[in-house]
């Protein structure tokens, strides 16, 4: 079975990303893929090198790296805005830094960004962001428009699922 980490760059728990991340759950199951988001993301602060030491790094930050270093692959969840939100900047950002490791957290790892809302700019620009950390993003382009509940959003995302742990 894949194990796939969902990361919702949202603070809001009731946001439209923090449902698909539940329904991405739901429909891996029925494709052999374990889907488990991380809890307390939105306790991450912005990511500085000044915290990024052994002593400083936030308890969050070593969760985040840890968790997406065991995960066969990452989904990551945000609402589509004018702009990157800070939150999914510093998952990024944390992602993207080695810490104390050889490479970044994400080198090499099959992600998807999945954002809910109109638009691809900001999902582009996520991607592109974690394509510079060097993430094989699998799926990228993937702003669910439409009502999470809907069928043709839950074969895309279950679509979705199954090309990151494919690629895994």
């Amino acid at each position: 079975m894949s194990y796939l980490l969902a990361l919702v760059a949202e603070s809001d728990e009731d946001s439209t990303a923090a449902q698909l991340a539940a329904e991405a759950q739901r429909v891996a199951v029925g494709n052999n893929v374990d889907v488990v988001t991380l809890a307390e993301l939105d306790t991450l602060p912005a990511y500085s090198a000044d915290l990024d030491t052994e002593v400083g790094r936030p308890l969050i930050a070593n969760q985040l790296r840890r968790s997406t270093l065991e995960a066969d692959g990452v989904l990551l969840f945000s609402d589509e805005g004018m702009e990157v939100s800070p939150l999914a900047e510093s998952v990024i950002a944390w992602l993207a830094h080695s810490g104390s490791g050889p490479a970044p957290t994400v080198e090499g790892k099959p992600v998807a960004v999945i954002t809910a809302g109109p638009g691809e700019v900001v999902n582009q620009d996520m991607a592109d962001r974690l394509r510079k950390a060097g993430a094989d993003v699998v799926a990228d382009g993937v702003s669910i428009t439409g009502p999470w509940s809907d069928p043709a959003t839950i074969t895309r995302l279950g679509d979705t699922v199954v090309a990151v742990a494919s690629a895994g």
